[in-house]
């Protein structure tokens, strides 16, 4: 099962309140906690200018929601973007008008596409325990977007499998992002170069949007220590990180060590923000998620 991140090669990479918060139905104290969610992995170049990457966040959401549908259900969204409102406010003050968007996909995922669309699956919201974990699954999607992975991804992958290195408007992005999907469902062999292409790609990604999610998670009162457990839980890790020996006989699988870097993260946190424990699930996010569950669209299909 592919864990927190796309679960499409396009989109498999591609991609905070501080203060006590009425939230949830409850107030959580404000934690002894002072971190700021710093973004250290220098930010690769790319063919794609604000902009074009803009427009690519568009194409991308238009293909996703094409293929997918889209639950529009103001109440339910409500709960998701002021979760991730928490995230984002962390972060300093941007032109982003980042938002979640609930869908109906056959499997547990959550993605980001473009610069301000995170697409959070229903049967990942099943998954979920508290609010706390999903504070890190946001956060993990919010590393994804302000490191621009989507963008510098799509742009090694237009070069390497359409000799592109230049896009234009909207619709030359459209034509060459079409072009892209078709080839590599047409042609094994070009699935597999972008498999490649990604898979190059893919392990630093993860890990600088796993810090990023510890640390904005922290910052915004929530516990850290959750994401890893929730990361563990759905990637079915069973606590294993692999070590040396294993590493060696190439033994260690890539969620293993994604879990091993996670937990190095950790322990950079400072204590008091280690320390945050993550709440029992409140009655409000217990009743949003049997609601996102038994949503009427999902027993139509």
């Amino acid at each position: 099962m592919r864990v927190i991140h796309s679960r499409t090669l396009i989109l498999a990479t591609a991609s905070l309140f501080t203060l006590a918060t009425v939230f949830g139905g409850a107030i959580r104290a404000q934690q002894p906690c002072s971190v700021t969610p710093v973004l250290r992995t220098a930010t690769a170049a790319h063919t794609f200018t604000a902009q074009q990457e803009q427009a690519l966040g568009d194409v991308e959401a238009e293909w996703v929601e094409t293929t997918y549908r889209v639950v529009h259900d103001t109440e339910l969204s409500s709960h998701l973007n002021m979760v991730l409102g928490r995230i984002l406010s962390q972060f300093p003050p941007n032109q982003l008008r980042v938002r979640v968007i609930l869908i109906d996909a056959p499997e547990a995922d959550a993605f980001s596409a473009g610069p301000e669309r995170i697409y959070i699956t229903r049967k990942m919201v099943a998954m979920l325990n508290n609010d706390d974990e999903l504070a890190g699954l946001l956060g993990h999607e919010m590393g994804h977007i302000l490191t621009h992975q989507n963008a510098i991804l799509v742009a090694h992958l237009f070069h390497d499998l359409l000799g592109v290195n230049a896009v234009s408007d909207r619709k030359d992005i459209s034509d060459k992002f079409g072009r892209m999907l078709d080839s590599i469902n047409r042609d094994d062999k070009v699935f597999r170069k972008a498999a490649q292409i990604i898979q190059r790609q893919e392990e630093t990604h993860q890990y600088e949007a796993d810090r990023v999610a510890l640390y904005a998670a922290a910052a915004a009162g929530f516990s850290p220590q959750a994401f890893a457990e929730f990361f563990d839980r759905s990637a079915e890790t069973h606590g294993s990180t692999g070590n040396l020996l294993t590493d060696f006989l190439e033994a260690t699988t890539s969620n293993e060590k994604r879990l091993r870097e996670i937990h190095k993260s950790l322990k950079l946190l400072p204590q008091p923000c280690r320390e945050i424990a993550a709440a029992a699930p409140s009655a409000d996010f217990l009743t949003w998620q049997a609601a996102v569950i038994s949503y009427p669209d999902w027993a139509r299909r």
